[in-house]
């Protein structure tokens, strides 16, 4: 009997100690958030992989006094929403603006230029249909492809636009116009509709690519017939 009311005596004690911490915890926060020296900062809810987007629905804000708040920490869902993930973050773990990157950062790579339902497609380039190489990263072009076709048992040569007012993703491995001296041209990278992927490659086995460069501030699309050989003998 004596033992069982020590037991419930050491119990209460317990309760009481780890009542008046929490208590002692809850000033303190209080305190800190009256002072204005409590701030909030933003967290993973979830695993976030390396290269995923960073979405409001990932983030978890949590108070911390200020004091303890490292340097580049994000304290703002906008600081961070949009953005990607430079490598793998961990549930709980805290973020900071180092482990986060802008879809343009050359650093996020050729799939963060991309844009959703687009696909990169890369051309063989030269100095002939690639503008003695003046494409620049950034520049809009169409894509024009010229191949034969068998009509009434004789081959025609058509001429046919592609895709219009494409932007330029990269030249050779670049993904930003180099301030140096470029080196041989070697690819032209696009971004294009799906569809516009397909029409390439085919006419990439079975005819020949020209770029035509377009002003920057041109994006009207227009439709353009095909043009053949005889219509160039009127």
């Amino acid at each position: 009997m004596k033992n069982k009311l020590v037991f419930i005596l050491a119990l209460l004690l317990g309760l009481a100690a780890a009542f008046g911490t929490f208590k002692y915890m809850e000033e303190l926060k209080q305190t800190y958030r009256q002072s204005g020296n409590y701030a909030q900062i933003a967290t993973a809810k979830q695993h976030i992989k390396a290269k995923a987007v960073i979405t409001e629905e990932m983030l978890e804000f949590k108070e911390m006094p200020a004091e303890y708040i490292l340097p580049g920490t994000v304290v703002s869902a906008k600081d961070a929403v949009g953005k990607m993930a430079a490598g793998d973050i961990f549930s709980g773990e805290v973020i900071l603006n180092g482990k986060l990157m802008s879809k343009g950062d050359p650093a996020a790579g050729l799939s963060a230029k991309v844009e959703t339902s687009k696909r990169a497609i890369s051309i063989p380039a030269n100095k002939v249909n690639a503008l003695h190489g003046l494409v620049n990263v950034g520049d809009c072009v169409d894509v024009l492809a010229t191949f034969d076709v068998d009509v009434s048992d004789k081959k025609v040569t058509f001429t046919s636009i592609l895709a219009q007012s494409v932007p330029v993703l990269a030249v050779n491995d670049k993904l930003q116009t180099p301030s140096s001296e470029k080196g041989e041209l070697e690819t032209v990278t696009l971004m294009v509709e799906p569809v516009h992927a397909q029409q390439i490659t085919m006419a990439l086995q079975k005819g020949s690519i020209q770029l035509v460069l377009r002003a920057p501030d041109d994006k009207e699309l227009k439709p353009i017939n095909s043009t053949k050989v005889e219509h160039m003998l009127r």
